[in-house]
């Protein structure tokens, strides 16, 4: 398991676990960004889950982060679920116009697993 200020890493299972702590910085969260790309690279994934459970604001530029780490663990075939957007988040993400793209979401943890075990068996 790996600690830092904008969150915790941890592997199980060849699954990266990343869960987001409440209070997201620009520079926490590029820190994250350098981290997972190094855990990405250093091994063999068959996913990545992004837990958002914990965060109760983003702005547009860690919105586009979360995103860009979604969008560059698929380039690096490691496909990613998103998890536990609340809803004031959503609301205010919407209401900025935003979006996480094409990253699949799931309400919690346990259903972001399944649905990456059920992908991998595909």
């Amino acid at each position: 398991m790996i600690n830092g200020s904008a969150g915790t890493l941890m592997v199980v299972e060849r699954t990266l676990l990343v869960q987001l702590d409440p209070e997201l910085t620009d520079r926490a969260v590029r820190v994250l960004r350098d981290r997972v790309g190094a855990t990405l690279e250093a091994q063999t994934l068959r996913g990545m889950v992004l837990d958002l459970a914990s965060v109760n604001l983003m702005d547009s530029y860690i919105t586009r982060c979360i995103r860009d780490l979604a969008v560059s663990a698929k380039l690096m075939g490691v496909p990613t679920v998103i998890c536990g957007v609340q809803p004031d988040v959503a609301d205010t993400l919407v209401e900025m116009g935003l979006g996480l793209g094409d990253v699949p979401t799931t309400l919690d943890l346990d259903s972001a697993l399944r649905m990456l075990r059920r992908s991998a068996r595909a």
